[in-house]
């Protein structure tokens, strides 16, 4: 493992998903520095009292959960309106983070992408493949991506979606934590959504940070890599293989020696 020593790193996560990230840069001996810019709010869904829609979570073939929160606050969203899964439903989950949290919660994930944790690699499953008359319910927040339930009503699948938790700005930010990254020779920022670059440049100090040419963005997948080149963000922008932690973790190492043998440069100079 490299050593992440005298590197530090804004961790921008909600606080729920903060924790095993910032373990594991402070055990590689890097500076994890804590500025969740999203939280996280259950939301209730008013279609849950109608009873085509209680048919429809009765009659779910496949179950699809697209984050941890999806689990979260999905099924006691479920629970809070007396309803729950039919026991013959299959479940997938977007990633391993999300299927540990559907086993925590009793229920069988029948599969999820073991790669990239995303959309697109969670279209690409077999169980997804022959869906045509199949009833799908997408737990998911409110919000996001559609395309999951685009492509799989493509597919001639039944979909149903529950929307049950949404991504608003923190409020109350410490933002002079930004000035100090600014002057920082070794420091990164991870992003593992869109929402969560939304949010980060609405802050004070955000523009001063972003046109820092020193400070490595980490993301975790293509598509928030161009959204933050498309806002103007002036350092080396590298893609995680995905948004687990470990993936996170082995981004800022590469970045973390790229660093290091680049200053090693400058001093020979």
């Amino acid at each position: 493992m490299s050593d992440l020593k005298n590197f530090s790193v804004l961790l921008t996560r909600p606080e729920n998903q903060i924790e095993e990230l910032r373990q594991l840069i402070q055990q590689a001996g890097g500076n994890p520095v804590c500025f969740s810019v999203t939280k996280i709010t259950p939301i209730d869904s008013d279609h849950l009292v109608e009873p085509l829609f209680r048919e429809n979570i009765a009659r779910t073939d496949l179950a699809i959960f697209v984050s941890p929160n999806a689990v979260t606050f999905g099924i006691k969203l479920l629970e809070k309106h007396g309803l729950a899964l039919p026991a013959d439903c299959k479940t997938l989950a977007v990633g391993p983070g999300t299927a540990k949290l559907i086993e925590q919660n009793r229920l069988k994930v029948h599969d999820y992408p073991k790669a990239q944790f995303n959309s697109e690699t969670l279209l690409a499953l077999p169980s997804l493949d022959q869906i045509e008359g199949k009833h799908v319910l997408i737990v998911r927040g409110l919000g996001g991506r559609e395309k999951i339930a685009r492509e799989l009503s493509i597919r001639k699948a039944i979909v149903c979606q529950l929307p049950c938790y949404e991504r608003l700005p923190s409020k109350d930010l410490d933002t002079s934590v930004l000035s100090t990254f600014c002057r920082e020779k070794k420091s990164a920022i991870v992003f593992t959504s869109v929402s969560a670059v939304d949010h980060f440049v609405m802050l004070n100090n955000a523009k001063n940070l972003m046109s820092a040419p020193n400070l490595s963005v980490v993301v975790s997948s293509d598509r928030i890599a161009a959204h933050c080149s498309s806002l103007g963000f002036k350092g080396q922008v590298i893609v995680a293989d995905n948004a687990g932690a470990p993936a996170i973790l082995a981004a800022l190492e590469s970045v973390s020696v790229a660093t290091s043998v680049n200053n090693g440069i400058k001093n020979h100079d």
